[in-house]
């Protein structure tokens, strides 16, 4: 039987993480990285995972999610995101987990591996991100620009810091490839004031590693021959393409698993079915 529990852990400068565990305890053991940076991690996450067998962490980072202070940006960068996943491990008591994420959270994921690789069974990653500002940059082309956006969000007329958040999601919303939900209301453009400047935070500092960075984790995990899978969908505008290939030649031992027809939606169909078959139990 699935046993589900939350708690928040406090890790400093301020910061008190959500965090929610599925499954039973002694599993094993899986952490969620979200992606955003921001976003928090979604109710749909367990969608992801075999609760029959493993044991599932789902931490919100550091101002995301149902962590407090909401939005934080004060020591919130991705040292302090790294360093709270490993105080996060040891506060759980576990040797050793399997590290998953998306997106951003498939950079932060590699991050903390490469800091941390004694604490890893393995990576198993989705559309994954390679943050620099032309990669930003182009993400943005067709649409305001990320300065643009950032300087709306940080306007005192809420009505103005919630039309730039609206635009962000619109603009978000055509690039993802999955069903566009309905418009958010004023409350949950609120919630997307405080999302979106805490990811403008992130994206204007090259996500506190720029390429030369995560080029340089990448070369530490390559070190390390940790085991690692990753995900893409072939039509991904978010995250293209060419980032897991990126990935894929820095980390030799790697394996990349191409999902057809699919953009950078966790919940497409194909990409759940090949994301499933990553996270079968290791022998």
């Amino acid at each position: 039987m699935s046993v589900e529990a939350g708690f928040h852990l406090p890790v400093g400068e301020g910061h008190c993480l959500w965090v929610q565990t599925l499954g039973q305890p002694g599993h094993e053991p899986v952490v969620v990285v979200h992606g955003g940076p921001g976003s928090g991690c979604s109710p749909r996450f367990a969608e992801l995972y075999d609760l029959a067998w493993q044991y599932v962490v789902l931490p919100d980072q550091r101002g995301a999610g149902r962590s407090t202070p909401a939005g934080g940006l004060g020591a919130n960068t991705t040292t302090h995101l790294v360093a709270d996943l490993e105080a996060l491990r040891r506060h759980l008591g576990l040797a050793r987990w399997r590290v998953t994420g998306g997106s951003w959270g498939a950079t932060l994921a590699m991050a903390y591996a490469a800091a941390h690789p004694q604490a890893v069974i393995d990576l198993v990653l989705r559309s994954v991100f390679v943050p620099s500002r032309a990669r930003v940059d182009a993400f943005f082309a067709g649409g305001p620009s990320l300065e643009v956006l950032a300087a709306g969000l940080d306007q005192p007329n809420p009505a103005r810091a919630r039309a730039a958040a609206l635009a962000w999601w619109q603009h978000e919303a055509a690039m993802s490839g999955a069903s566009i939900p309905a418009p958010p209301d004023t409350s949950a453009l609120e919630r997307l004031v405080l999302k979106y400047r805490l990811q403008a935070h992130y994206l204007l500092a090259d996500c506190f590693l720029g390429e030369a960075g995560f080029d340089a984790a990448c070369a530490r995990l390559a070190d390390q021959a940790l085991p690692v899978t990753l995900i893409h969908g072939r039509d991904d505008r978010v995250c293209p393409p060419e980032n897991a290939l990126w990935v894929h030649a820095r980390l030799p031992g790697s394996r990349l698993v191409w999902v057809e027809g699919c953009g950078h939606d966790p919940f497409h169909t194909a990409m759940q079915a090949a994301w499933r078959a990553a996270l079968q139990p290791r022998p």
